[in-house]
């Protein structure tokens, strides 16, 4: 991992971001993780470009004015809308909470019928539940503090490791999914295996972190792999990958997820 980084963090080197490793340390992997990941966008590799939805001309979206940091852009949530939008989901599940900001466009942007649920980790997770490079993040998440803030009650707060989630009660019937949780490759496949189990056949899967550099690397090899089964694709400019449910449940229905006890 380390010697991954390393490479990734030479490809990048120029007077720029060797200023920034002078000025702001603390930011040199998130400069190196941007440059490399709209490189690979710009030069054709990974997944292929195209949107998941069309909206139409007259459609209007809801997106929060305050960003409290981390997370999804405000392109991505715009993104992210636009799909609730165009789909008009009966379910939709995110896997990763945080704080709550693509839950409340989640809330805001769909019907009053529809069933919101978020998935995090306990408030007081074990240390085993957290990797390395997740620490921060958890330390720093506030759970659905914006969804909060905004007044917002219309969903479902889990609280359970994804590892040891059950999806069966879920099982066929959410049509919009988010995997936005751990970026480790365990957690990725164990969070998309058990995604797909909850996916409806007209459904929508999407991924947040695609293209990312160390720690976020192993989504896009994880993905890119399948995507010789069946289409994936990113959206370009941002960090969303995206599929279709019914392809998705088809090619890792003989895959099996890592054991799981109820969510609370």
């Amino acid at each position: 991992m380390v010697l991954t980084e390393l490479l990734d963090g030479i490809s990048c080197l120029s007077m720029r971001s060797a200023l920034v490793a002078l000025r702001q340390p603390s930011k040199l992997r998130r400069y190196v993780s941007h440059c490399l990941k709209k490189y690979d966008e710009c030069v054709g590799n990974g997944l292929p470009s195209c949107n998941a939805v069309t909206p139409s001309e007259d459609m209007t979206l809801t997106i929060p004015a305050y960003h409290s940091g981390g997370g999804m852009s405000f392109d991505e949530l715009v993104f992210i809308a636009r799909s609730v939008k165009v789909l008009q989901p009966r379910v939709i599940f995110e896997m990763g909470s945080y704080k709550g900001l693509t839950t409340s466009v989640f809330i805001l942007n769909s019907e009053s019928e529809t069933q919101v649920l978020t998935l995090d980790l306990p408030s007081n997770p074990t240390e085993s539940a957290i990797l390395s490079g997740d620490k921060e993040l958890v330390a720093d998440r506030s759970l659905v503090s914006t969804t909060k803030a905004l007044g917002l009650s219309r969903y479902t707060q889990l609280l359970c490791d994804s590892m040891k989630f059950d999806p069966t009660p879920y099982a066929d019937t959410v049509d919009l999914g988010l995997v936005a949780a751990a970026h480790d490759l365990i957690h990725v496949r164990n969070d998309t295996l058990k995604m797909a189990k909850m996916m409806s056949d007209r459904g929508l899967v999407f991924w947040h972190d695609y293209g990312g550099k160390v720690p976020l690397t192993p989504l896009a090899p994880y993905l890119e792999h399948h995507a010789k089964k069946y289409p994936l694709y990113r959206i370009q400019g941002s960090s969303l990958a995206w599929g279709h449910a019914r392809e998705l449940k088809v090619i890792l229905k003989d895959e099996q997820p890592t054991h799981f006890s109820r969510a609370a």
